[in-house]
Parts: structure tokens; sequence; C-alpha cells
């Protein structure tokens, strides 16, 4: 399949490429096992910067923090900000501890306020700790896999297409030659242009076959995400049934 829409790109195939947008030249296809391969990679590239993307925005909600954060991260190189702002959970804590104490202990709503107030500001630093690890340990190696083999598929990918464009303009060559010696001198043309495209085939098929293979590691940073889920919430259930406890007494 071609790669890209714009002839232009293709500088010495370009003649071939608009002769094929229109319907007048002969196209070489590709297998079926390769489209489906590289379509099944190209799938999961999509779904993979998608997903890195969702998680970013799970991450930091806000868009004015996310947007510092991902410039802090690829243009000043200070590093994320993502565990170090306060939460929505210890701002909460805070201003019921606070009217907590503004109630004084001498009715019951006053302690209850410091108690859930001190429990929030535990769930917000805990918030913070999941945020964290997330970040760490599923997010960065997520988004990251396989981004390098994704762009140097992309760029032998192109390389193939232009290939295969020679080739196929050799053989238009082929086809209209008049004399014993001019198609002699294209059919020698044809031998070299298969041979290249034959060459690049393989390399990019290779590289398509790799990423393949290796997408089965996205299974693994999955199942820290879980872990990570798991580990908070368990943690913030135990602290919130503690706290609900003492307040039935």
């Amino acid at each position: 399949a071609v790669v890209s829409t714009q002839s232009g790109h293709y500088g010495r195939g370009a003649k071939q490429f608009s002769q094929e947008r229109m319907g007048n030249a002969v196209k070489t296809e590709l297998d079926q096992d390769f489209v489906m391969l590289s379509g099944r990679v190209e799938e999961t590239r999509n779904c993979v910067n998608k997903t890195s993307t969702a998680a970013r925005n799970f991450l930091q909600p806000n868009a004015a923090a996310r947007l510092e954060d991902m410039f802090n991260e690829t243009v000043t190189g200070k590093g994320t900000a993502i565990d170090k702002r306060q939460t929505y959970s210890e701002l909460m804590g805070q201003i019921m501890k606070t009217s907590g104490h503004q109630i004084g202990d001498s009715i019951k709503c006053g302690p209850s306020f410091v108690e859930v107030g001190e429990t929030f500001q535990k769930l917000g630093m805990l918030e913070r700790e999941y945020t964290r690890d997330v970040y760490s340990n599923f997010f960065k190696p997520f988004s990251s896999h396989l981004q390098a083999e994704y762009a140097n598929i992309t760029a032998e990918k192109r390389r193939l297409d232009l290939a295969r464009l020679d080739l196929d303009a050799a053989k238009s060559k082929v086809r209209g030659a008049r004399t014993p010696e001019a198609i002699q001198q294209n059919e020698q043309k044809v031998r070299e242009c298969q041979a290249a495209f034959d060459r690049q085939y393989e390399q990019t098929k290779i590289l398509l076959t790799d990423a393949d293979r290796k997408s089965d590691e996205f299974t693994c940073h999955l199942e820290e995400f879980v872990r990570s889920q798991m580990n908070y919430h368990e943690q913030a259930h135990k602290m919130l049934s503690e706290t609900h406890a003492n307040l039935k007494k």
C-alpha cells in the first residue's frame, strides 16, 4: 500500500505515482501476509498512542498543569511535577481540619471534621505516591516502548514504496519500448529495481515482525498499571474504613 498520498514526497516516482492515482498504471501489490502484518503493527501503534494520551489525561486532568508538565519534560528538562502539586483530597482535608478546629470539640461534629480532614490529607498524600508510581512504572515505559522502532518502520515503509514505484515505472518503460535495444535496456533496469525492491521488502518485513513480537510487552506495562490501582485502592479502603468506624463510635 502507498504510505504517503503526497506525490511530491516521491520525487523520482512522481510520474508513476500520478498515473496510479488516475488509474492509468499497473501497480505491484504487496502480498496479503505483509499487508496484514503492516496493518496490525500500525493499528497497535495508533492504539498505544491513544492510550498514552488518555493515560496522561488520567494522571493530570488539569489541562494547564498537563501542558506545563509536557513542556518541562520535553523542553526545559526539569521533568514532571505530576506528584508535587497539592491534590484536591489534600485541599479538602485541610479545609475540613481547619473547620473542625474552628468549630471546637464542644459538639461532636468538630472532632469529626478534624478526623475526616486528617484522613483526606493522608489520602491526598497516598494519591501523590500512587500517581508517581503509575507515571514511573506504567506511563513512561508504556508510552516510550517501541517508539524508536515505529519511527524506523515508517521510514522503511517509505523507502519500500519508493522502490515499488521505481520497479513499476521500469516495468512501464518495458511495455512502452519500441526497439530490441530499448527493450533489453529497460528489462535490465527492471531486474535492478526488482532486486532493490526485494531487499527493501525483506528489511521492512524484519522490522515489522520484530515490532509485532515485542508488542506483547505492552501487557507487562498494563499489569503494572493494574497493580498500582490495586495497591492504591486497598490502602485507601483501609484508611476510610478505619475513619468510618471511628465516626460511628
